[in-house]
Order: C-alpha cells, then structure tokens, then sequence
C-alpha cells in the first residue's frame, strides 16, 4: 500500500545470504560439514589451521571456520561428505518503505504495565470467563481450555532473542533458559535488554495476565470501539477502567527461552540456529532417557525466524527439524514475510515436518492497531471497512520448489498485541507473531494427547491442526495451506482420530508458461482487498527480456478516502524461498509498462494484487512479451566442479579495453531444483578482488570498466552444491 512512492528496484538483489567476505587467501571461510566420522572431521579441519565452532549432537555435522588457502585439503578428506554455506538468518520483519507510508507495521511497545495488571489466571479463573469470552487470537482458543488444561503441563521453547522472565504477563513459567548468541554468555537469555521479538512470541504462546486500561486510554478506546464486548470488562473495583484479559493461546503452558540473537536482533549465522535445535533436541532425548531425572521434557519448538535456501527441505536446519519431530517435539515456524511473489517460504518454514505459519489481517487486530500506530481514534475503521479476514500481502506463499503445500496454515500476522520487555505491553507484525500462536495451539493438543492418550505424536498434532483450519475464501493453497487456524476443530479432528504420519502434502511443482520468444495476456479477473493474480513466466539463458503491460485497468471505487484504492504490481526474480522483488509494491492505477532485461534463468513471478485496504475491486490486462536473441559472451573456460571445490582460470585482458564483463554460467541455476551455488572471485594483475560475482545470483556476473591490462585470475568455487557435480562455462566479453 505503498501510495505515495514506488520504489523501483530493477536489477538489484536484495541480499538474504550471506556473502563471504573473501578471495582466495588467507582469510577464513564458515562452513558446515556433513561426514560419516565426526572425530576424523574435526582432525582433518584443525590440522588445516580452521577451527571447530559447534559439533552437533543430532547430526553428523560440524561447523568450523577454515582458511580458504587449506580448504582442499579439508574437501578432499574422505570423511567429508557434504559441506554447506554458514548462511546468516534473520528475524522476519515486515516490509519498511521510506517516507510516511500507510504500510506502518510498526513493531512498538504502546504502555508499561507494571502497575496495571492483575494476577495470573487460573484453570478455575479461566473456566469463570463469560461463556462468550472472546479471545483476542481470534481462533477459538479459549474454547478448549479447560479441556487442556490451557496447556499446563507442557513445555514450549522459544528459538529466539530470549525471554524476559519477570514480565508480569509471563512470571513465573519461564522454567530457564540458554544462550548460544555469538559473543553473549549462556545466562543472557532473560535480560531485559534483550531485543524484544523472542519476549513478544513467548507472549502470543502464553501470557498470563490480565491489564487493567483507564477508559481514557486511546488501546482502550480501540478495544472497546472495535473489539467484541466479550473481549474485555469492566470491575467495580477499578472505576474508571476496563480489564483486557491479556492470554495466549495456552496461558498455562511453561516456557524455555533458547537465545540464538544478539541483544539488537541482528542476524546470525544457520549454524547457531542449528545449536538452538540441537539443544532442544538433545534435551528432550535427556529427559525421555533418564525418567525426568535430566534434560527437559520439550513438547513444542516455536520458531519465528528464517532464510533462503536452494534445496527446500532437505538442507541442515530442514533435517534438525524432522529430527526433533523424530524425537516428540511439534515445531512451528515462520513461513517469512517475502510475500506475496509464490515459491518464497525459506527454511526452517520449508521443512518436511515443520508447521510453517503464514500471516493473516483480521479486522479486531487491524484496526485497534492502526488506530495505535497513527494515535488516531477512529481510522482503524476507515482503512479497514470490511469483516473478512486476509491472507496479508508480505506472508510468504508455496508452493516449495519439490511441490510440498508450504505454508501449511495461517495465523492473526498483523498487529499481535502481546508482552513486551521488560512490563510493557504492545504490537507485533509478521509471520513472527503469527508462527508462535500456532505453538501455542499445539500446547494445547499436546496436553490434551497427554491427558486422554498418555503420548504425544507431533505428527498427529501436526495433521490435526492442518485439518482443523478453515479455508479463506478467494486464496488458493499457495497462499495459505490449509486455512485459518481454528483451535476446536484441531482438537476434534485429533479426537476423532487423525493419521499418525505427517501429511506433507506433495502436488505438483511450480510450472512456468514458456513464451518461445512470443506474447500473452491474461485477465485478473475482480480482484477484491488482498486479493492476487499470478503469473509465473519462464525463463531460459536466450531471453533477452521480458516487456509486461497492464491495460484496461479498473478501479471503479468507491476508493477508500484517505489513501485512494489503487493495483498493487510486484515482479520476482528467478531466486526462490526468499524476496528478491525487481518491482516492489508499484501503485497502479493506469495503463503502465515495465521491462525487465536480461532476467536470471527460472521462474519469474508477477503479481496483481487489490491493495489490502482498498474500499472497491480492482482489475485489469496483463500481457507478458518475451524477446529472445539475448547475446551471450564467448565461452572463455569451462569444466566440472564438485561441492566446496575451486577451479582456477586465467584471462588476458587487452590494453585499451574499456569494459570487461565476466559471467559464470552452470546448469544447476535457479531453473533447477536444487539449485546449486557457485561464487566467482575475479582478481586483477594488480592483486586488486572483486566480489561481486561471489553473492546468490545465476548467472554470477562482474563488469569491470577500465580495467587494468594483463592476466586476471578467476576463482570458480563450489560453494554449495547438493547432491552431484555440475558442469559450468565462464564467459568473458571484452569492449574496447
């Protein structure tokens, strides 16, 4: 919704991967290493000078930083079976624009509560709520409370920032915690200077609390102008004032913060997002072994976070996940917020076994929030008129690259109102406060197998929930999997008895139209609020270029009267599981073209959306022109290359070159599943590297102007690569 600038981003990647810093030398590269002798692994990484970071206990794995000059010698070890990039994840924050943009999703604390709240509630407190109690997660929870104990007895670990035990909405069941953050002791994990998203998601799974707002207050006056009468009540004992029963989905549960970030929220490499799982895993296995006498009986692990990867489901932190599902543990996770572009959940959200968790806008939360971030009474209502609920446009969207159905439901993503550090209370936008309510719910299915059944089998829980969701009407299952999560219904379908294998839900892949060098158009259709058309074009190494025309455009209106109603148009790139949008959010309202040159190899999406606060449909004519003839540089060298292999090549460059252009080409590019990562170092006669062909892109490309004459070296490295070798061709052009 982005009305009042469209910000263009032709040609640029916008970098979710991490990028070595290096040329060939002395410096370190991360990595993780697969092979089938952990000992003879970690021998042969510290007799190349590389040190061991983390040894995985739940896998044969280890991470190391190793000196790229010794690196073969590492590679060629033959305990070595597979060596993976130490990419780094991030925390899924919504989109930001510049500038004053309608999109605020704004993450803020709204007020401190110390000395507002009242106790924590009870099984008996929570059973004495009006028998209409609306919960303010909007799915049904408190419906099978006392059914599930509201989740006392189980345990759920939070993969995250940390968690602020003493927030009163949370204390006392924070049982602990452990920090594995870079540089942070292991005791960090319950400072109040920690970032505030791990302490908002334990919130949204289980506070506890009930806050006390004077009527005066503007969240009060929202709550009250916009939520159910049942959400919230007045006591004679505080006039002047209403009580929110602020709870999570299970406010019994107990809760086990695992820190993996820094105390800014920063990213951190996947390796330490491995330790987190590992840990859980190892703990849950500890206590199982001894009876309870050690360990910690880990029932569910939420995990709002992520990243992009070229081999969906299959890569290490895909592989933990179903190893904790092995073990007995739910995993619930983010599916990202690199929506609304198809095939754009990362991992862990693409595991096999994961519940990977879109985001959706209901209209209680959307417009209490919007009445708070733009301190407005009343404008809630007017950006968002209507009763339906909508598959938000930043959540991520299926389906996985193998064809499995991703996300596999949805969840209130947009301004969850929660805890946080360290008394305050406030909102969160994101699949990041939509994955941790979905724990929550597996909190309480998880208690009730435990109460009835006497074991738990998370995939059980896993399919009830999927089958319990309720469908959006006008979103297919690339947008949200299964639905809308509904509480009761997961519980009757695992009463009532569901499949104790996990429905993965495979179909078929994601299909690109290939234009052979012609021309289609095709109509979206009425588009209502939130509402998408896709097109998926395909792709191959001769288009030149891609022309896209919207015509016939209609907004008939009435348009909402503070931002207008308009189209909004979004372009992917080729890359998957991750945004790498070459038009971002472009406001439509007329006829309009858009050229994309010399696209990477793959499956190019374009989406149509109605704006999500549009007050009227939306429509219009998308036709898609590819030109092939695209001119390929020469083949200067070429070869095959295996995983974490280098290949060294030489070019001369002529005196009175006035652009030298380098390219590597390989087979497996963002065409292929898995996709395979090849990074190309260029170094001048004069020492000088060049790095820019060392990111995520397919082809990798360096143009260098005025290049230095003479012999340059060119490092061909394979740095992931799954499964088999790959041929490549490096192709130099030359303009004088």
């Amino acid at each position: 919704m982005k009305k009042e600038l469209s910000l263009v981003l032709v040609g640029m990647l916008v970098l979710a991967f991490y990028v070595p810093v290096a040329a060939p030398g002395g410096e370190m590269v991360s990595l993780i290493f697969e092979g089938d002798d952990q000992a003879a692994l970690i021998e042969a990484i510290q007799y190349a000078g590389g040190v061991v970071t983390i040894v995985y206990e739940s896998v044969p794995m280890v991470a190391a930083d190793v000196p790229l000059s010794t690196l073969g010698s590492v590679l060629a070890n033959p305990h070595v079976t597979e060596v993976y990039k130490d990419e780094i994840r991030y925390l899924p924050y919504p989109p930001e624009f510049p500038g004053e943009d309608p999109d605020n999703f704004k993450n803020m604390e709204v007020m401190n509560i110390s000395s507002a709240v009242m106790e924590p509630y009870t099984l008996e407190d929570l059973g004495a709520l009006p028998a209409d109690y609306y919960n303010y997660m909007v799915t049904g929870a408190e419906d099978v409370w006392l059914e599930t104990a509201a989740g006392d007895g189980t345990l759920v670990a939070v993969i995250d920032t940390g968690i602020f035990p003493d927030h009163p909405c949370l204390y006392p069941r924070v049982i602990g915690g452990i920090s594995f953050a870079p540089g942070e002791p292991e005791d960090s994990w319950g400072l109040p200077s920690n970032h505030y998203h791990g302490t908002v998601c334990a919130g949204i799974v289980a506070s506890n609390c009930g806050v006390i707002l004077p009527e005066t207050d503007l969240w009060a006056q929202a709550i009250m102008n916009y939520a159910p009468a049942e959400s919230w009540f007045t006591d004679p004992a505080y006039p002047g004032y209403i009580v929110v029963p602020l709870l999570g989905m299970a406010p019994l549960a107990e809760l086990y913060a695992i820190k993996v970030f820094p105390q800014d929220g920063s990213g951190v490499p996947s390796s330490v997002i491995m330790e987190g799982i590992d840990h859980a895993i190892q703990q849950r296995k500890l206590y199982d072994t001894t009876g309870g006498a050690e360990g910690l009986p880990i029932d569910v692990i939420s995990m709002s976070l992520g990243g992009g990867t070229g081999f969906d489901g299959w890569d290490p932190e895909d592989r933990l996940i179903d190893e904790a599902t092995l073990t007995g543990i739910v995993v619930s996770t983010a599916a990202g917020n690199s929506g609304p572009a198809l095939n754009t959940v990362g991992t862990p959200g693409c595991a096999k076994t994961s519940i990977a968790v879109g985001a959706a806008a209901d209209p209680v939360h959307t417009r209490v929030g919007f009445d708070i971030v733009y301190d407005f009474p009343g404008i809630g209502g007017e950006l968002y008129p209507y009763d339906e609920t909508q598959i938000i446009y930043f959540s991520s969207r299926g389906p996985t690259t193998d064809g499995r159905r991703k996300p596999d439901v949805l969840a209130c993503g947009v301004y969850t109102m929660s805890c946080f550090p360290p008394y305050s209370i406030g909102i969160m936008s994101g699949t990041s406060s939509a994955c941790p309510a979905v724990s929550g719910a597996a909190a309480l299915l998880v208690n009730w197998q435990k109460m009835n059944q006497g074991c738990v089998m998370p995939s059980q829980i896993r399919n009830a929930i999927l089958k319990g969701a309720v469908p959006l009407p006008n979103y297919d299952k690339y947008a949200q999997g299964e639905g809308y999560l509904n509480v009761p219904n997961a519980l009757q379908e695992l009463i009532n008895g569901v499949p104790w294998w996990p429905d993965l839900g495979y179909g078929p892949r994601l299909r690109g139209v290939n234009l052979k060098g012609g021309s289609r158009t095709w109509s979206t259709g009425t588009l209502g609020p939130g509402e998408t058309f896709d097109i998926v074009i395909k792709v191959d190494k001769y288009t030149e270029s891609l022309d896209i025309s919207l015509s016939n455009v209609n907004i008939p209106g009435p348009p909402n009267p503070w931002l207008g109603d308009s189209i909004e148009f979004y372009i992917q790139s080729a890359v998957r599981t991750t945004d790498d949008l070459l038009y971002d959010s472009v406001n439509i309202y007329e006829a309009t073209d858009f050229t994309i040159t010399e696209p990477m190899p793959g499956n190019v999406r374009i989406v149509v959306e109605g704006d999500w606060t549009n007050w009227g449909t939306a429509s219009c004519d998308v036709t898609v022109t590819e030109h092939e003839g695209r001119v390929l540089c020469p083949i200067e060298a070429f070869g095959i290359i295996s995983n974490g292999e280098w290949k060294e090549h030489y070019v001369e460059v002529s005196e009175g070159t006035a652009v030298v252009t380098f390219e590597l080409w390989w087979f497996n590019d963002w065409s292929r599943y898995p996709t395979h990562d090849l990074d190309m170092y260029v170094v001048a006669p004069d020492g000088t590297t060049y790095v820019g062909g060392a990111v995520y892109n397919s082809p990798e490309k360096q143009v260098i102007y005025d290049p230095l004459p003479g012999t340059y070296t060119v490092m061909v490295f394979g740095y992931e690569m799954y499964l088999i070798p790959n041929p490549y061709w490096l192709r130099v052009c030359q303009v004088v």
